[in-house]
């Protein structure tokens, strides 16, 4: 198990962790208290049972403290891996266990006849390539006349490689034997407790980031992907214990391809990419950067996150306009005063309009489409229902608030039209990709932000074919998210009692999924009975003149705080719909229109 899964597994049971290293202390409020490591009775050692530091511990006395894994260390005096076993048996966690091949066996190489370095090794080494004396020794570094000695040595201390290299420019580490245990090089200079280890592309590289007092270990074969990293089979569990695994492999395309291949295997969450202003890491030392200059480039190291995945804080514009959008578009209103506030139309959105046959979907998404022109939108608009001329015809109604505006007025409300909305030309049927081609080269070309699909199922698919309809909407929902527009669909809802109200979320004709997938779905009703009664007059209509003929019903919003129902007025003269509360007719889009 990696030690952090380790770290929250014991802090979950912390208290019970905590008996168990030290059963002479007492539980005082939400801490473990004892005398000290030693176990013996006191208060100057505190335990954190509970909370967000649930399992931090700290000795006023001495200054030590840390997790439940480093108390393990103290409190039993055994090394980290140790404790990680020792803690892993405590919890019954066991190791998974794998059938795999017998391990074939190892080369075992001649221990190198060499000494400290003292000539030409340490004066290559110190002056020309910037390392310093003391992580000379701490590696063991070797000096055998002209040659440099890396010992490669396991982390129980025994021998598993050597190479060799020349102490000239150009020269590379060669091993002295074929077939030995392919391990990483520098684990004779990782201290036991550290948590944080950088691996490198070659063994200078590894020197210099230890000069820069930095724990480092290198690969044994550079860079490059394949069996050049078949070292990790070999030491997967000894870099168990380390959180955070920094990769400064070269910055070259071997060494990417490298620093990828080992967060594959060893964890995209806890490996680091590493971005050097230099090839290397020893180039960067020659050139004179400094310890804090190192630690800043690894702070701001990052993981191999699959695509999509990132922190609260890389949201804090889109969040912050979201609470004041004063300033930003964020979308895109209705012209009905009861749902100011209410309801938006965002970027990245498809929204479901459904309703029975000749409930006035269409007109009403037609008179927001108006209104969105009017609110900058630029508008791509699929009527495959309808001819274009005729869309427009009642789009100019709307306009104009007039019934049969004169010709100057017409061309007048259709060049105000040109600034935000242009028509595919298109009646019939049309696949969904042969349309999303086509929307493509709108966004592309002018811009287009808000589309507009009337029908869903003029999209070629059949009415019991809900595999085809899911795949069309799950591709629909795709495209808005990539192109941070909004897609407005029309759905018509299934057959049934037309007095039953305004449709809900499950009576979108066609797969549940259209509907899932919506992000707002809005369906319309129309009260035929009271239009009737309205049109009749006479007592019966005075009583129910303040009741709304038509039903807007927000039935989902996914990310807005309201859904409810909102009554509605229409006008056969000018196709304008108007809630209770807003002016009787004469939303006016044009200063200086026309009128018959």
């Amino acid at each position: 198990m990696e030690i952090s899964d380790l770290k929250r597994e014991l802090s979950l049971r912390a208290q019970g962790v905590a008996e168990h290293l030290l059963p002479n202390g007492r539980k005082e409020s939400s801490e473990w208290r004892v005398g000290s490591t030693d176990g013996e009775k006191g208060a100057s050692l505190g335990v954190h049972l509970t909370g967000a530091k649930a399992g931090v511990w700290s000795d006023f006395a001495t200054g030590k403290g840390g997790d439940l894994l480093d108390l393990w260390r103290e409190v039993k005096g055994v090394s980290l891996t140790e404790a990680m076993n020792q803690a892993a048996d405590f919890l019954g966690i066991e190791s998974p266990t794998l059938h795999r091949p017998v391990q074939k066996s190892y080369t075992v190489p001649e221990k190198p006849k060499c000494r400290k370095p003292a000539e030409r090794v340490r004066d290559y080494l110190c002056e020309e390539r910037n390392v310093s004396p003391e992580v000379i020794d701490s590696y063991r570094i070797g000096e055998d006349g002209n040659k440099i000695i890396f010992p490669f040595i396991r982390v129980d201390g025994s021998l598993a490689m050597v190479k060799t290299r020349d102490s000239s420019a150009g020269a590379k580490p060669m091993p002295t034997a074929a077939g030995c245990e392919k391990i990483l090089f520098g684990w004779q200079s990782i201290r036991e407790d550290a948590r944080e280890v950088v691996i490198t592309e070659g063994e200078i590289d590894a020197l210099s980031v230890a000069s820069l007092k930095f724990p480092a270990l290198s690969v044994p074969f550079g860079g490059g992907a394949g069996n050049k990293q078949d070292w990790i089979e070999n030491e997967y569990d000894n870099l168990d214990r380390f959180e955070k695994i920094y990769l400064c492999t070269d910055m070259d395309a071997p060494g990417e391809e490298a620093a990828q291949a080992i967060a594959e295997r060893l964890g995209r969450h806890r490996c680091y990419r590493v971005s050097l202003p230099r090839k290397d890491a020893n180039e960067c030392l020659v050139e004179g950067m400094t310890h804090d200059e190192f630690a800043a480039l690894l702070k701001a190291a990052k993981t191999y996150d699959p695509e999509g995945l990132k922190l609260p804080s890389a949201f804090a514009d889109q969040v912050v306009s979201l609470f004041y959008p004063e300033g930003k578009r964020i979308g895109y209103s209705t012209p009905y005063s009861k749902l100011d506030g209410k309801l938006m139309f965002r970027h990245g959105e498809v929204s479901i309009w459904s309703g029975d046959s000749g409930a006035g979907k269409s007109q009403i998404l037609s008179d927001c489409a108006v209104h969105w022109v009017s609110q900058d939108a630029r508008i791509c608009l699929s009527s495959l229902e309808m001819a274009p001329a005729m869309t427009l015809k009642r789009m100019v109604k709307q306009v104009v608030c007039a019934d049969r505006p004169p010709e100057d007025a017409t061309r007048q409300a259709l060049a105000w039209l040109d600034r935000g909305l242009i028509l595919y030309e298109l009646t019939g049927k049309a696949s969904a990709q042969s349309l999303l081609k086509i929307f493509d080269y709108a966004r592309a070309k002018y811009g287009c932000d808000v589309f507009i699909i009337d029908s869903l199922m003029r999209l070629g698919l059949l009415t019991d074919d809900y595999n085809s309809q899911e795949a069309v909407m799950f591709e629909l929902v795709n495209w808005s998210i990539a192109k941070n527009v909004h897609v407005h669909l029309v759905a018509h809802s299934r057959k049934g009692d037309q007095q039953r109200g305004a449709p809900e979320t499950s009576d979108i004709k066609g797969a549940m999924e259209v509907g899932a997938n919506a992000f707002n779905i809005l369906t319309v009703w129309r009260n035929r009975k009271l239009e009737e009664t309205l049109k009749a007059g006479g007592e019966e209509a005075e009583a129910v003149k303040d009741k709304p003929p038509v039903i807007l019903n927000v039935a989902k919003q996914r990310n807005g705080d309201y859904e409810g129902k909102v009554g509605l007025w229409f006008d056969q003269q000018t196709y304008q719909y108007r809630c209770a509360g807003d002016e009787r007719w004469g939303r006016v889009y044009l200063e200086n229109r026309l009128t018959a």
